[in-house]
Formats: structure tokens, C-alpha cells, sequence
């Protein structure tokens, strides 16, 4: 008789079916319907102070040190605790079956958040601090639309700070079958510390809505290529 994990793989289609689907509506909403809303810059406003000039929470200690900074790096520890569990396993038994689901996350994180700073690098949208609309030098670009000649790249796009927050769904692929309750859990936990890391950085003046929220997406896109190239749980089962 089948157990639960074997008894996911017989269904593979539908798996690929719950997982691909409500990423594909969420693009082509962000794509065709967000824009619409204008939640860009009216969000954005909420944070700006239009008689100052400026972003008066950008320089912020608790959202700068505490929930920019140091969020930052409990993430980056997190990514590293489970390779050290990973690790740990060859020594301890209680370890041994969670190796490669250790493994997984480690580069689960380490691979959709590097993917986010790679998009970054070349994007051409500013951050609002570096608009024009809100005291920079740089236009407010549509998500496909190209900069006049000689402006300067504003590489803020899509947001990377939050992507270690998203990257926590990695646990949800790792541990999706050994451990089904759990890695749901870590499922909502990375999609609510990823929003809560982006408010953060909206809040600074430093990404609109939709940088955070194409950062999330395209964190479980990469996740969810990863998953169909190493699936960790299929891998213990034929070992």
C-alpha cells in the first residue's frame, strides 16, 4: 500500500495543477489589472510627506536596524541553521531523514533570492525615493516600458530585502510530504514575513507594492523549478 508521499507522486498532474495554476492567475492579474489600481503610488503617498519632501520614515532605527538589517540576517541564518542540519545528520539518526529536505531549503533559499538580486541588478526601475515624483531624479516606469536615453538604471526592481522573507516557503517543497501540517505552516509564514519585510521598505520609501510583491512571486516560481528539478522527498523515497 501506497503512503502518503508515494500516493502524491502517483498524482503528479494535479500536484503541478495546485501549484502552477494560482501563480499563473496572479501574474496575469498583476499584469493586466494591477496597474489599473494605481496602488503604487497611492500606498506610497500614505508614507510620503508631501510639505517635508520626503520619506520620513527612511531613516528610521527600528525599521532600519531592526526590521531591515537584522530581519535580514535572521533569514541569511536560518538559510544557514539548515545546512548545519543537514550536516548534523550524518551525526545524529533523529536527523537522518530530514537531510535532503535541510538540504533543499538551504538551496531553495539560497537560489530564489539570488534569482531576485540577479533580476535587480538589470532592472531599470527606481525605488521611490529615486523618482521623480517623490523628490529623485529617475521617471516612474510601467513595468515594460523602456527609460528615456541617458537615464540612469534604478536596479530596484523587484524588491530584494523581502525575497528572504519569501524564501522561508522554501520549507513548504521540503517538507511538503514528510511533514504536511508544517510545511503548510511555513508556507504562510514565508508569504507573511516577506509582505511584512516589503511594508517595512515601503514604509522607508524604498519599494512600491508591486516590486514586493513580483519579488514573492517570482521567489515561488524559482522554488517551484527547483522542486521539478530535485523533488527531495521523491529522492528519499528511491534511495
Amino acid at each position: 500500500m501506497l503512503n502518503k508521499s508515494q500516493q502524491q507522486y502517483a498524482k503528479p498532474d494535479r500536484l503541478w495543477l495546485k501549484h502552477i495554476v494560482p501563480a499563473l492567475i496572479f501574474i496575469l492579474l498583476m499584469l493586466l489589472v494591477y496597474p489599473h489600481t494605481h496602488l503604487d503610488t497611492r500606498i506610497t503617498d500614505l508614507f510620503f510627506d508631501g510639505q517635508l519632501h520626503r520619506f520620513t520614515l527612511k531613516n528610521d532605527p527600528f525599521l532600519t536596524i531592526w526590521m531591515h538589517v537584522r530581519l535580514k540576517w535572521l533569514m541569511v541564518a536560518i538559510a544557514v541553521a539548515s545546512l548545519v542540519m543537514a550536516v548534523l545528520s550524518y551525526r545524529l539518526s533523529s536527523l537522518k531523514e530530514y537531510r535532503l529536505s535541510f538540504l533543499w531549503v538551504f538551496a531553495g533559499m539560497l537560489v530564489s533570492t539570488t534569482t531576485v538580486t540577479v533580476f535587480k541588478h538589470y532592472s531599470v526601475h527606481g525605488c521611490p525615493w529615486d523618482v521623480v515624483l517623490y523628490g529623485g531624479n529617475l521617471p516612474l516606469l510601467d513595468l515594460f516600458t523602456s527609460p528615456p536615453a541617458g537615464t540612469e538604471a534604478g536596479r530596484c526592481f523587484p524588491a530584494g530585502h523581502p525575497s528572504g522573507g519569501f524564501a522561508l516557503m522554501a520549507f513548504y517543497f521540503a517538507f511538503m510530504h514528510s511533514k504536511p501540517r508544517f510545511s503548510v505552516l511555513m508556507l504562510w509564514i514565508g508569504l507573511l514575513v516577506g509582505l511584512l519585510m516589503g511594508l517595512v521598505q515601503m514604509m522607508r520609501g524604498a519599494h512600491f507594492l508591486s516590486h514586493v510583491l513580483w519579488s514573492g512571486c517570482l521567489v515561488w516560481m524559482v522554488l517551484l523549478a527547483l522542486y521539478w528539478l530535485w523533488p527531495p522527498e521523491k529522492s528519499a523515497i528511491r534511495s
